[in-house]
């Protein structure tokens, strides 16, 4: 879990793997959005793990585009 910055003994969930991968290809509702940033905004493990997710649909978009540049 993960601790919020306006009281440290509330405890929040982590973002779920679908979830990030829906904010990175700008494909989450907009009702989930706020939730999703404002635990961004203090929870590193989840921002980490958005990182990676970014970096992860880079790499798969660019090598699409190579393919279709074959």
């Amino acid at each position: 879990m993960c601790s919020g910055l306006a009281d440290d003994k509330a405890k929040v969930e982590h973002a779920s793997d679908d979830l990030l991968e829906l904010y990175s290809m700008g494909r989450l509702k907009e009702e989930e959005m706020a939730p999703l940033e404002e635990h961004l905004l203090i929870c590193d493990e989840c921002r980490n793990r958005l990182m990676a997710t970014d970096r992860d649909i880079a790499a798969i978009r660019q090598a699409l585009r190579r393919r279709e540049e074959k």
